[in-house]
């Protein structure tokens, strides 16, 4: 009886809090707000920015299918039913943003936005894990003239 009662002390101590949820090497996160294409707040891990992509700019001028990017991406996150970030490499920038991969529901949310055409171009410093599907979306949407590759 005595190891039930603890073990129920434990699941409603740690199973009601919002930490972060480790799941092999993702992280359960939880959106916080967006802020553009390729860069987001989550908690607990604070400013994100998207690894290897560039969508266009919203801010301070706004370029071609740059609120479109925006607009897929705060949609995804905001809909999301699991969002999980994964490092690769170095994990902070010089700004201080976290460099993370970044799932929602299973499916990267880079190769998504690559395949729409909302990728303009790439931040290839080393060997990234999920390159080359990033790489094979862009290449689909340049042959299927998505988005900027109209």
């Amino acid at each position: 009886m005595r190891k039930l009662s603890v073990l129920l002390f434990v699941v409603l101590l740690f199973g009601c809090a919002p930490i972060t949820e480790q799941t092999g090497t993702r992280t359960v996160v939880t959106l916080d707000r967006c802020i553009d294409g390729d860069t987001a707040w989550f908690y607990p891990i604070g400013k994100a920015r998207f690894l290897y992509i560039d969508t266009p700019e919203v801010y301070p001028q706004m370029q071609p299918y740059g609120q479109e990017a925006a607009d897929y991406t705060c949609d995804r996150l905001s809909e999301g039913k699991v969002i999980q970030i994964e490092y690769d490499g170095k994990r902070e920038d010089d700004y201080g943003r976290q460099l993370v991969w970044v799932w929602v529901d299973g499916r990267l949310l880079q190769e998504e936005l690559a395949r729409l055409g909302y990728v303009k171009r790439l931040y290839d410093y080393g060997d990234y894990r999920y390159e080359r599907r990033v790489d094979d979306a862009i290449k689909d949407a340049k042959k299927n003239n998505a988005g900027i590759y109209q």
